[in-house]
């Protein structure tokens, strides 16, 4: 084929602000180089903490620039190689690899795709690999979650948080203590959260001690850091705690001296102190298992169970927002800022044009509730009484709009919607640099008391 397809494409590992390391660049359509290869069209792809890692240089495996970043996407199946016998044409697939994900069309191993079940949206497929599976992985084979167990979810409105929480509920008895802002409670409860903790206001490590005094048996840690030492401590006799990110290290603009800060923090024991306080300490990283060929069966098995739990009704995939791939910038800032609630999709621009007129409404709902998000936050900073000055001047302008007469044509009608949209983002632009300021200033605070 001469098509050409766009991928997004990260050119250096760079913390700046702007996101200028990552861009969407024309490639030739790829070619079947070996029997087994399938060349599949992304209709969806996932966007996780890991590739935010990546974009920094954080990350481990460290692929060589330029590439193009991606864990995970579903699309269908376009062309196959003369030795794949088990997939067909316009087959529904869900692929996952250890790059390479963020492409209009994916040229890769008929190993790295599993046939989606019926029913199962594109959005789903996308989502369920990297969340999913590290949740599974984690809970049933490195902490082996069991009845009565008492776990700590960290940032559990986040993918994996939210994954964690629905497989803890599939094992009897089993009790959910999750960490996140109060905006989000509502959502972890609804998802199976028993407790609740604003990581914003309170302590963790009192709130849970106070909850159960005699401590918790498992913490999903994704923090590290400091937060390392404070989930061990937790721990009951017989307690585990597994380890499986750095977000405490990641910030939005890379930052060597706070990555320091965080890294010198993290738990550091030694084998006798584990025998003398019967604690087990573990980490998963399921970058290093994509690649590793002694993992194929224990990762084709938990797939398959993960997809039974699916069928069965057991998993209800959360999905946050849905961004274009030229808005990468967009759906990083989103998940750098804890805004998000479940996944964030990425998909081709093209595949959003296809959808449009119905993509216009999405759009305008997901930047409405991106505002929303903000206004909230703000409110939790201090900022209340602006916030609730902005809100009644957008009430008294739809009033106003209520009362106008109605608008006649189709593209009047759009026009209209549009300029709405960017009243909301200067409005959500305008409160986010009130919310980086304000968390400066914390920053500074932080700093001359760990000073003193």
């Amino acid at each position: 084929m001469s098509e050409k397809i766009k991928a997004i494409v990260l050119t250096s590992t760079s913390g700046s602000s702007d996101f200028s390391n990552l861009q969407l660049k024309e490639e030739n359509y790829p070619k079947i180089e070996s029997d087994d290869q399938v060349i599949v069209r992304v209709k969806a792809s996932g966007l996780n903490f890991a590739e935010l890692m990546q974009r920094q240089g954080f990350y481990k495996p460290a692929s060589k620039t330029p590439y193009t970043p991606g864990f995970e996407a579903a699309g269908v199946v376009e062309e196959i190689g003369t030795g794949v016998t088990d997939f067909q044409v316009n087959d529904r697939v869900i692929i996952y690899n250890g790059s390479g994900m963020w492409k209009e069309v994916i040229c890769l191993s008929r190993s790295n795709l599993i046939k989606m079940p019926d029913g199962m949206s594109f959005e789903d497929g996308a989502a369920l690999m990297v969340n999913y599976l590290t949740a599974y992985q984690i809970l049933f084979r490195m902490v082996n979650i069991r009845q009565g167990d008492k776990v700590l979810i960290h940032m559990a409105a986040g993918g994996v948080g939210f994954a964690a929480t629905q497989l803890c509920k599939t094992v009897k008895d089993v009790t959910v203590i999750g960490t996140a802002s109060a905006a989000k409670h509502e959502a972890i409860t609804q998802n199976g959260v028993a407790h609740c903790i604003d990581y914003t206001k309170e302590d963790y490590v009192q709130e849970v001690k106070k909850l159960f005094p005699l401590g918790i048996d498992v913490v999903l840690d994704p923090l590290n850091g400091e937060n390392a030492i404070k989930g061990y401590e937790l721990l009951k006799p017989f307690g585990r705690i597994c380890h499986y990110g750095a977000a405490s290290i990641t910030s939005e603009s890379r930052s060597f001296v706070n990555a320091f800060k965080a890294w010198w923090k993290c738990l550091s024991v030694t084998s006798l102190d584990i025998i003398n306080q019967n604690k087990s300490v573990c980490g998963y990283h399921l970058g290093f298992l994509m690649n590793n060929p002694s993992c194929v069966d224990q990762m084709s098995t938990d797939i398959s169970n993960l997809l039974e739990m699916y069928s069965k009704g057991l998993i209800n995939i959360q999905h946050d927002s849905t961004f274009a791939y030229s808005k990468i910038a967009e759906a990083m800032k989103r998940m750098h800022s804890r805004q998000n609630v479940g996944k964030i999709i990425l998909k081709p621009d093209s595949e959003i044009e296809k959808e449009s007129p119905r993509n216009v409404e999405e759009v305008k709902v997901a930047t409405e509730d991106k505002v929303e998000q903000t206004q909230s936050e703000q409110s939790q900073q201090g900022s209340q009484q602006g916030g609730e000055q902005k809100a009644e001047e957008v009430a008294r302008s739809e009033i106003a709009e209520a009362h106008r007469e109605p608008v006649q044509s189709e593209s009047e009608q759009i026009e209209h919607e549009t300029s709405k949209l960017n009243v909301n983002d200067d409005q959500a632009k305008s409160e986010n640099v009130s919310i980086e300021q304000t968390g400066e200033k914390s920053l500074a605070e932080e700093a001359q008391v760990e000073n003193a």
